[in-house]
């Protein structure tokens, strides 16, 4: 039985250069969270929805913040 689609828009794929502790990190946390959800978490839910939340400060008005821990003018 296939998987039932969790994005209920068109999609794109991206392929996505991590480090491993990074990942091993993520891994963790979806192991967690499944554990205490009734749906599958998985490291590719984490990711989507840490980016909805960036896109979402940077589409705030007040959003003045840079990328990473260097300052400079931005974008």
């Amino acid at each position: 039985m296939p998987r039932p689609p969790k994005i209920d828009e068109p999609t794109k794929t991206y392929n996505l250069l991590i480090s491993v502790a990074m990942y091993d990190k993520l891994a963790k946390h979806a192991e967690r969270l499944h554990a205490k959800s009734i749906t599958q978490v998985s490291v590719g839910d984490l990711i989507r929805e840490g980016i909805e939340i960036y896109l979402e400060a940077l589409d705030d008005d007040d959003y003045e913040g840079g990328v990473g821990s260097s300052s400079g003018d931005g974008v």
